[in-house]
């Protein structure tokens, strides 16, 4: 590529949508272009699963970026991004270094706050402790109302209704009675962003769990067990579980809105500036979530590389939503066109609506954490159309796929071929969209006998 040897590109951020630039950056340029990295942790943590984690073992995943960085020709700097000198086209550290760049992508994410006193806020692995002491005062009866409560404003609401859904199905599991379950949210009907299709679902499956739901209201307070609405009605509750607000991450040295979220263009750009993109929460797209960020990575790695002489005609971002829902049983896959993008209809099935069928699906980052080391385009994100079958038939052919896999994965086990049998687990996860506790356990079982 003409004139690209002396360039560097800089990546602030070792999230979902800083890898996905990463990948996405070595896919186009293969070579020439010094690429490099910048994360305050060594691990990158896949939080999508964390709502698994409170009802057994697994579900939070992490992955060391000092493997998959230089797999992908770049450098890693263990730092953090403290101030853009946009003049200089150089970054400043926390370690007092200084960063040059030919081109940046700021991809450090937002900043998580609470904003309900005295509910469980729940973002992650370090809340699976509190989340599991909840399930346990609930199996004691010492708590029996758990209010479920949605955050005021455009947020990403589908971990708290997997929370809900995972909640009544591990209380059912563990034949748990006389536990109550609401989920409160300002949103008109639920999950309303995927459209009245998701909507309708998701209402039977909360109903068939046992959860109450409550549309159109918003929290003001939780105190003394009770939760009060801001028109005043009172709600009796033992706890109280919610998501955490975003603030915007308000770097120096960029421009950023009332909320401190950095404002960009279609292409991801960062108003006013050249060369300087930013991707994923910390930017004022109104819809904070994996997939997003990653279609917002993509986007600036084209114009990136259009702009290092890459044959590559830059596309918008036209954004897709695409959620997969655990429900404690079949995962459910949501997918629908944000307003003002291009994306495809409003879907909801239990039959995977894109291949790999990840939790955050991302052109270059879903498939190489499914094992797929080739960056060929057949190795990309791939979307699926809608099934034509009707839900019963859908759920059966779901049960019947699983039967055969547990069958498969325990008989390889029976007969000491545990690589086979862990490679059955892997499509027990992928049918079910997180490995369960039973299977989780014969895992790291087959795994020590495999080694041994």
């Amino acid at each position: 590529m003409p004139g690209a040897a002396s360039k560097r590109v800089v990546i602030c951020g070792g999230g979902v949508a800083g890898l996905e630039a990463l990948i996405g950056l070595h896919a186009h340029l293969q070579v020439g272009v010094d690429v490099h990295v910048v994360a305050p942790r060594r691990d990158f943590v896949y939080r999508p699963l964390a709502v698994a984690a409170p009802f057994g073992p697994g579900g939070v995943q992490r992955f060391d970026l000092a493997e998959i960085v230089p797999h992908h020709g770049a450098s890693l700097h263990l730092d953090s991004l403290v101030r853009v000198h946009a003049d200089r086209r150089t970054i400043e550290l926390a370690s007092g270094s200084a960063l040059p760049y030919d081109a940046l992508l700021v991809a450090t994410g937002a900043q998580p706050a609470d904003w309900l006193p005295g509910a469980l806020h729940f973002g992650g692995a370090g809340e699976v402790a509190a989340y599991r002491a909840l399930l346990a005062r609930l199996a004691r009866g010492e708590d029996q109302r758990v209010c479920f409560v949605s955050p005021p404003g455009v947020a990403w609401t589908l971990p708290l209704y997997e929370l809900a859904l995972l909640t009544a199905s591990h209380l059912a599991d563990s034949a748990v009675i006389g536990a109550e379950l609401l989920l409160v949210t300002p949103e008109q009907e639920p999950l309303s962003m995927f459209g009245s299709s998701a909507s309708r679902t998701l209402r039977g499956l909360l109903a068939d769990r046992g959860i109450a739901l409550r549309v159109g209201v918003e929290a003001a307070e939780f105190a003394e067990r009770e939760l009060r609405l801001r028109d005043g009605r009172e709600i009796a509750a033992d706890q109280v579980v919610t998501l955490a607000k975003l603030a915007g991450p308000a770097i120096p040295g960029l421009p950023s809105d009332d909320a401190g979220f950095i404002p960009v263009d279609a292409h991801a750009r960062v108003e006013g500036l050249e060369d300087v993109y930013a991707a994923g929460d910390g930017t004022n797209n109104p819809v904070k979530q994996g997939g997003i960020a990653t279609q917002q990575a993509d986007a600036a790695v084209e114009a990136i590389v259009a702009g290092l002489g890459a044959a590559v005609r830059p596309t918008p971002v036209r954004p897709t939503l695409r959620g997969m829902l655990l429900t404690g049983i079949a995962p459910l896959y949501l997918r629908a066109g944000v307003p003002n993008g291009a994306g495809n209809g409003q879907q909801a099935t239990i039959e995977p609506l894109w291949w790999p069928p990840s939790k955050i699906a991302a052109r270059y980052l879903a498939p190489y954490l499914a094992g797929h080391d080739a960056l060929a385009r057949a190795h990309e994100l791939a979307d699926r159309p809608a099934p034509r079958a009707d839900a019963k038939r859908a759920a059966a052919s779901h049960e019947e796929a699983r039967a055969l896999a547990v069958a498969f994965a325990e008989r390889d086990a029976a007969d000491g071929d545990f690589s086979s049998a862990l490679e059955w687990l892997e499509v027990i996860e992928r049918l079910d969209g997180v490995l369960g506790p039973e299977f989780a356990a014969k895992r790291a079982e087959w795994h020590e006998r495999m080694a041994a």
